[in-house]
């Protein structure tokens, strides 16, 4: 099962918000842990910029965002990431991302909470759950050359 709280700007295209937003660790990890299939909770966000909280309880598909560089801060659980090289069969879900198929000549990633991941767009990842759960921060910016 894999769970995805949305925490700023359910839309890369939101408004831009004139208001700061404020979660504690504890409302944050309350979040992810009352989030069943696919629950988003939204806040005010700025075109260009998303926030997600994800818990992951299974290896994730592979992913391409071909706008959007990934910050990624893991907060609880240890897993791998696998990251470059090349994806053959995957297939568009919205406009500028893939998910999917298969990955070749990938870096991996062990990563446990406090641990820092940086993905720049275009580039292959996937979360590979190996066991228990991982939960995790993405921060969604557009490439610096958007």
């Amino acid at each position: 099962m894999v769970s995805a709280l949305l925490v700023v700007a359910s839309a890369m295209g939101a408004a831009a918000s004139h208001e700061e937003t404020f979660l504690s660790a504890a409302e944050l990890a309350s979040k992810v842990q009352s989030a069943s299939h696919t629950v988003a909770y939204e806040i005010p966000g700025v075109t260009g910029r998303q926030v997600l909280m994800i818990r992951r309880d299974e290896t994730g598909d592979v992913e391409v965002h071909t706008e959007l560089d990934d910050t990624i801060v893991i907060e609880r659980g240890t897993a791998k990431f696998r990251v470059g090289g090349t994806i053959t069969g995957n297939h568009q879900t919205a406009p500028t991302e893939w998910r999917g198929g298969t990955m070749t000549g990938w870096r991996e990633y062990t990563v446990s909470a406090g641990d820092l991941l940086l993905i720049p767009a275009g580039v292959p990842h996937q979360a590979v759950v190996t066991s228990g759960t991982l939960s995790y921060l993405t921060i969604k910016t557009l490439h610096a050359s958007k």
